[in-house]
């Protein structure tokens, strides 16, 4: 293959690799396998983020409902400073739980009435069902709150995975940049020296020729030197390359 084919040759590689590919930046491709699973680490990350938000929302839902319980509780309370105090704190705590949570049912405020009366009830079997439904309230909280924690430590492992995993990309990307600098680089000496060559040949007739009346005005203006210059060349050239360097001196 000449040297300008193979010049077309790599220019046109460089250029497929760097034309628009659908599949870059980490997006999976269906005819490249080693693409299939290259985001995976960011859909467990996404996936991670959306157990946690909806655990979350859970437990903001049920510090909502114990909120409205102690609104209920405190209005039935004798009044004192310390309850007024109590009264105004929880009144802000419930207004900023329905903001974020958005506001309970008729159904839900009314079995949390239910339940505080039945608590606050002198009739001992009313008490001890209000009792039981809070036990089963509370059951539920604790079964809410472990699995934020699971949750949380999820997104927290995918997290780090997700680091790794960049840092790997990250790496990959780096060495591909180093063959697409290589790439260019020989490309760029390769077009060089064709040019050097093409030069050589429309100027000085070939590299030949350009040796061979270098020896010629070299001779003519220092003979030593010259003398000197054809044994070197005759040490690394064959017969048939001394023959056509000879032809130009």
């Amino acid at each position: 293959m000449g040297l300008p084919r193979t010049i077309v040759v790599i220019l046109g590689l460089l250029a497929a690799g760097c034309a628009h590919n659908p599949g870059a930046a980490g997006s999976v491709t269906f005819w490249n396998p080693t693409t299939w699973f290259s985001g995976s680490a960011g859909r467990e990350a996404d996936r991670a983020d959306q157990k946690q938000a909806a655990a979350e929302a859970k437990v903001i839902e049920a510090a909502q409902r114990t909120a409205h319980e102690t609104v209920e509780a405190l209005a039935s309370a004798p009044s004192s400073r310390p309850v007024e105090v109590a009264r105004e704190s929880a009144g802000v705590t419930v207004s900023l739980l329905d903001q974020a949570a958005g506001p309970l049912t008729a159904a839900d405020s009314a079995a949390i009435r239910e339940q505080v009366r039945k608590l606050l009830s002198d009739n001992a079997a009313l008490r001890r069902e209000g009792e039981q439904a809070r036990q089963d309230s509370r059951e539920v909280i604790g079964a809410l709150s472990e699995k934020l924690a699971k949750a949380e430590a999820g997104k927290e492992a995918a997290t780090k995975d997700l680091q790794a995993a960049f840092a790997r990309e990250n790496e990959l990307a780096n060495t591909l940049r180093n063959q697409r600098f290589i790439l260019w680089a020989v490309v760029i000496a390769a077009a060089l020296g064709y040019v050097g060559l093409l030069y050589l040949r429309v100027a000085y007739g070939g590299i030949p020729n350009a040796i061979g009346r270098g020896l010629s005005e070299l001779r003519a203006k220092d003979p030593a030197a010259a003398g000197v210059a054809t044994q070197i060349f005759d040490s690394l050239l064959n017969r048939a390359e001394q023959q056509r360097i000879s032809r130009h001196t």
